[in-house]
C-alpha cells in the first residue's frame, strides 16, 4: 500500500492518491526472487491476485480521470519491467490478472471504464501479439460506448401493452437500466434483489428512482410469457427495433447488464455488479 501524505485529509483525494500509487513500490523495489517466473516479482500467483482484487475496489471509489491514470502508469511500468527482464513472466501475468478480474463480463470486480486503458495498451505495445492486438483493436470501440459520465444512448423501446417509449423519456432522478433475458437466473436474482432495496417502491413512486428493465433480443414469444413476473411499476419492455445489439448501442458481453443514470441519463455505473449498485443507491439515499 502506498503511504498516503499527511496532507491529503480528504477521503476522496486519500483514494485517487492510492490508485495512482499503488503499484509504485510492486515495481520499484528490488526483492528476492523477483526474477524467479514461478513468481510475480518475488510474490506467489495466490498473493499477487490478492492484491490485484484489492486494486480493484480502490478502483471502483475513483473518480474516473484519475483511475484511468493509475491504470496507464500500471500498465506501463509492466511494460517497462518486462523490457528490462525480457525472459520473465511478468507481462503475461499481469496483463492475465488484470483481464481476468476486470475484463471478465462475470467477474465481480469488472469494470468497463478501466479496461480502456488495457485495450490501449495491447493495441499499441510490441510485447502483445499479433492476436491480442487484433483483438484489443477490435473490442476498445465496444468498450467506449456509453462511458462514464456520459449521457447514454437513447433507444425506444415496447412495453407489453405495447406502448412504446424512450430512455430519454423516463422522469426520474436516477435510472436503473436493466438488459434482461427470460429465463435468466442470474437476471432473476437481480431483480429479486432490487426488489428487496428498502423503500424502493416509495422511491418508483415519487420519481426518486425508475427500473427500465428492457429485453434486448428477438424471441419476443419467450418474453411475453415470462413478463408477467416482472413488477408492475417498472419499465418492462422489449428493444423491439433490436438497435441496442445490432447497431450497436450498448456492449452486452453478458446477460444481467446492469446500468446506473442520472436524471439526465448520462452514466454513473456501467455495467456494474449488483453489490456495488445497492452500495451506491444506499450513499445516494440515505439508507
Amino acid at each position: 500500500m502506498p503511504e498516503v501524505p499527511a496532507l491529503v485529509t480528504d477521503r476522496q483525494e486519500a483514494i485517487d492518491y492510492i490508485v495512482i500509487h499503488y503499484w509504485d513500490r510492486f515495481f520499484a523495489e528490488e526483492r528476492p526472487g523477483a526474477q524467479d517466473t514461478s513468481l510475480v516479482r518475488g510474490f506467489s500467483a495466490d498473493v499477487f491476485y490478492d492484491v490485484f482484487c484489492q486494486y480493484s475496489l480502490f478502483l471502483r471509489g475513483a473518480t474516473p480521470a484519475k483511475g484511468l491514470e493509475g491504470c496507464r502508469r500500471a500498465l506501463n511500468a509492466a511494460e517497462k519491467s518486462q523490457n528490462g527482464n525480457p525472459d520473465g513472466t511478468l507481462w503475461a501475468k499481469f496483463i492475465g490478472t488484470y483481464e481476468r478480474l476486470l475484463m471478465d463480463p462475470n467477474s465481480p470486480y469488472r469494470n468497463e471504464e478501466y479496461c480502456i486503458p488495457l485495450l490501449e495498451k495491447l493495441s499499441a505495445s510490441p510485447l502483445a501479439q499479433d492476436d491480442e492486438r487484433a483483438r484489443a483493436e477490435r473490442l476498445l470501440p465496444r468498450f467506449c460506448l456509453n462511458r462514464l459520465g456520459e449521457k447514454a444512448a437513447d433507444f425506444a423501446f415496447t412495453l407489453r401493452n405495447g406502448r412504446q417509449m424512450t430512455l430519454d423519456g423516463i422522469d426520474a432522478e436516477y435510472t436503473i437500466l436493466f438488459f434482461s433475458n427470460p429465463g435468466c437466473t442470474n437476471c432473476r436474482e437481480v431483480m429479486e434483489t432490487l426488489q428487496q432495496f428498502p423503500g424502493i417502491d416509495g422511491l418508483i413512486a415519487q420519481k426518486q428512482l425508475a427500473v427500465a428493465n428492457v429485453y434486448p433480443d428477438e424471441d419476443l414469444g419467450e418474453w411475453i410469457k415470462y413478463s408477467e413476473i416482472y413488477p408492475a411499476n417498472w419499465f418492462n419492455g422489449y428493444d423491439h427495433l433490436l438497435a441496442v445489439n445490432n447497431t450497436p448501442l450498448y456492449n452486452l458481453r453478458a446477460i444481467p447488464s446492469v446500468y446506473l443514470l442520472d436524471r439526465n441519463k448520462r452514466v454513473l455505473l456501467k455495467d456494474t455488479p449488483t453489490d456495488y449498485l445497492l452500495a451506491y443507491l444506499q450513499q445516494v439515499f440515505g439508507f
